[in-house]
């Protein structure tokens, strides 16, 4: 049943006019279960698990609405309060009650005084000349002897609620997981596109993983509902009248235009950002594999590692394995030690299981006038672009080209946003917006 359904059965008769929240409470079968009325002199409040609540209208001093309250030293939010002549609460119902003029028709009807609304800012607010005005807390208020709380949730709605978000943060994780696993699973090679294939993964898996939990939750829900109208019925209810197609919600599309901002700077990131440094690590490389091939003495030499420490400002200490060419240059008698370069974009592995006992043999191929320029024969034999730094240029390249197209379509979607919501205002207010 939808929201409109529900406010026409308040509208039932007018002679007995009804109030509820904005958005009204259902039990399983759709039924407004917490709403405001006038019966025979007195305000009636319906709550749930059968509650029912009569105040005469003489007995109320006053019925408000308000965006916050204390009661002692907690805060609370939005609610339907009805005081008794000494300004103490008679009935306190949670929810937004102050929409549609229902609350007033109520009153009128039972002879109660007309509501008002107590607003209070919960943030500080600029009060003119840089000044800022004092944050101001909600009003505090007394209970009567007999206060009431309406019933605004089923029993056994905090568990519920909880363990929905248990489930929700299950499928969610789970669906993320499962996103980050093919950019995992690729080899090393591809270098910096299996971050960015890891990133978009998990946040594409998390987009479906709450988009399943919203679908399964509307399934149950439609589900529950289906069986108990057709057990009440003692036959099968009409199926369409409960699983039907709703429409797109206004949230998922403000939740795809706050992906598609953050998209931007992600895109500028990995697109020339990513792109650019391949680019210029592998123009790089390349100049210094041509030295070595052109000008370069080999020798036999070693694969080490040399750790590096270093400190933060808290004083603990960190270590970096650092992989490490040693070799004795033509002419020398003491061995000569360099940083292994990270030809093709990472530099020869060290040994994973203990890095520290790393002594692999290999042929160092250096320049003898500088024999810091050095690498592994095997660094220097094959192309520098194989593996990660052309997929790295390619990905850049291909996301630097998508970027002018997502903010184009960002924008559009923005102003094509801002001309619905006129267009909503023109038709409520009945101006013409052709």
């Amino acid at each position: 049943m939808s929201s409109a359904d529900n406010l026409d059965e308040l509208a039932a008769d007018p002679k007995r006019p009804q109030a509820a929240p904005a958005r009204p409470p259902t039990d399983l079968r759709g039924r407004i279960r917490v709403r405001l009325g006038a019966e025979d002199g007195s305000l009636v409040a319906y709550g749930f698990g059968g509650q029912r609540v009569v105040i005469p209208a003489f007995a109320v001093g006053a019925v408000r609405t308000v965006d916050g309250y204390r009661l002692g030293s907690l805060d609370r939010g939005r609610a339907l309060l009805v005081f008794d002549h000494q300004e103490r609460l008679l009935l306190r119902a949670r929810g937004r009650w102050e929409t549609y003029g229902d609350v007033a028709a109520v009153c009128r009807a039972a002879g109660a005084p007309a509501p008002t609304h107590v607003r209070y800012f919960s943030r500080r607010r600029k009060a003119g000349r840089g000044r800022r005005e004092r944050q101001r807390r909600p009003p505090l208020y007394q209970r009567a002897p007999g206060c009431r709380k309406l019933r605004t949730a089923p029993r056994g709605h905090t568990p519920r609620v909880l363990a929905r978000d248990a489930v929700f943060f299950a499928v969610v994780g789970a669906a993320a997981f499962v996103g980050v696993i093919p950019g995992a699973v690729l080899p090393d090679w591809f270098g910096a596109v299996r971050v960015l294939l890891g990133l978009v993964g998990a946040v594409l898996g998390a987009a479906a993983g709450s988009w399943l939990f919203a679908a399964l939750s509307h399934l149950v829900n439609d589900g529950l509902r289906w069986a108990v109208a057709s057990c009440s019925a003692r036959s099968l209810a009409p199926a369409g009248r409960f699983f039907r197609r709703r429409p797109r919600s206004g949230a998922w599309s403000a939740w795809a235009t706050a992906g598609m901002v953050a998209l931007v700077p992600a895109l500028i990131a990995w697109g020339p950002g990513v792109g650019i440094a391949s680019l210029a690590h592998g123009l790089s490389d390349s100049s210094l594999v041509a030295q070595l091939r052109a000008h370069g003495v080999s020798t036999p030499g070693f694969l080490v590692d040399v750790p590096q420490y270093s400190t933060d400002d808290n004083g603990q200490a960190t270590v970096t394995d650092v992989a490490t060419l040693t070799f004795v240059p033509n002419h020398e008698k003491k061995p000569w030690e360099t940083t292994d370069p990270a030809v093709g974009g990472r530099p020869l592995p060290l040994n994973q299981a203990d890095p520290g006992d790393t002594k692999e043999r290999m042929t160092v191929v250096y320049l003898p006038a500088d024999p810091d320029t050095a690498a592994a024969r095997q660094q220097i034999a094959g192309s520098v672009w194989h593996g990660a730094p052309t997929a790295n240029v390619i990905v850049g390249s291909l996301l630097t080209l998508a970027l002018p197209l997502l903010i184009w379509r960002l924008v559009y979607r923005i102003r094509r946003q801002r001309w619905l919501r006129y267009a909503a205002l023109f038709d409520e207010t009945g101006v013409d917006h052709e």
